[in-house]
């Protein structure tokens, strides 16, 4: 499979549809083996960043507290989901 991220930088420029055909190309590699699941996911993930016209990266980009205005328990807890994720 060619690099998704190029294929879909390249769909990106042109259309809608074409779009899609990445997103189901995507799938059946998926389906058959030859892709993994997180590479599929991160370029799913990729393809509607790209096609979002928000003004920021995703829709909880401002949603909830600022680190800062978090208690103590709070903040151990986000600080160890992060943690979880940089690992995973």
């Amino acid at each position: 499979m060619e690099d998704c991220f190029d294929k879909i930088l390249e769909a990106n420029s042109k259309s809608e549809v074409t779009k899609y055909k990445v997103i189901i190309k995507l799938m059946k590699d998926l389906e058959d083996g030859i892709s993994n699941a997180l590479r599929v996911r991160n370029c799913l993930l990729f393809l509607l960043n790209l096609s979002s016209n928000d003004e920021y990266g995703d829709y909880l980009d401002r949603v909830g507290k600022r680190s800062e205005e978090l208690n103590e328990e709070d903040r151990f807890e986000m600080l160890e989901l992060l943690r979880w994720e940089c690992i995973n």
